[in-house]
């Protein structure tokens, strides 16, 4: 199993550390993607990226994640765009929290299609058909996973969750008490 992470600068990085984690652990194989060779995250870490965005074939990977940050200029970005689109078009998971959900609005992919994101900023909030916003903080529909950027956590589940990374149900609770912090004895 892969998994694609688009990175641009200012991503959110920790909405994206505690799935990344999982990932690792899970084994899967982790590749990044940017529009440049390296991107500075909100901490201000520089981040070396794996494949230039276009060099990525949707075919090759089994879900794309997007971590939240501001949109900005990027949700005109024909790449970022495009690789969303092919993500879609052969019903590959896509998961976008925060901010990222606005990238799926521009590409297209949200259209009827439920959705949660954290952007309420006006030049932004017009990409979206608020009909669908739901009220969940995670929501699943289709092949698209999206979230708020404080349940990154549950998040992180639910990507878990579609990936089949958890043993069984038990397995699946340990991993949120652990993040949660409620494993001490």
């Amino acid at each position: 199993m892969k998994a694609l992470f688009f990175l641009y600068e200012g991503y959110v990085d920790w909405e994206i550390s505690a799935l990344t984690y999982m990932l690792w652990d899970s084994k899967i194989e982790i590749k990044t993607t940017a529009l440049s060779s390296e991107v500075t995250h909100i901490g201000g870490f520089r981040i070396a990226i794996d494949l230039a965005v276009e060099e990525c074939n949707p075919s090759d990977f089994d879900i794309l994640i997007i971590p939240g940050g501001d949109p900005g200029e990027l949700v005109n970005e024909k790449h970022l765009l495009n690789i969303i689109r092919g993500f879609d078009a052969q019903n590959k998971y896509i998961a976008a929290i925060c901010g990222a959900p606005t990238f799926l609005a521009a590409a297209g992919v949200l259209k009827e299609r439920k959705y949660s994101t954290s952007i309420e900023e006006p030049e932004y909030t017009s990409l979206f058909d608020e009909q669908y916003k739901s009220e969940k903080d995670v929501t699943v529909c289709e092949n698209l996973i999206t979230a708020e950027g404080n349940a990154y956590i549950e998040f992180a589940i639910e990507v878990g969750k579609k990936l089949k990374i958890f043993k069984d149900r038990e397995d699946e609770l340990e991993t949120v008490l652990f993040f949660k912090n409620q494993l001490r004895g």
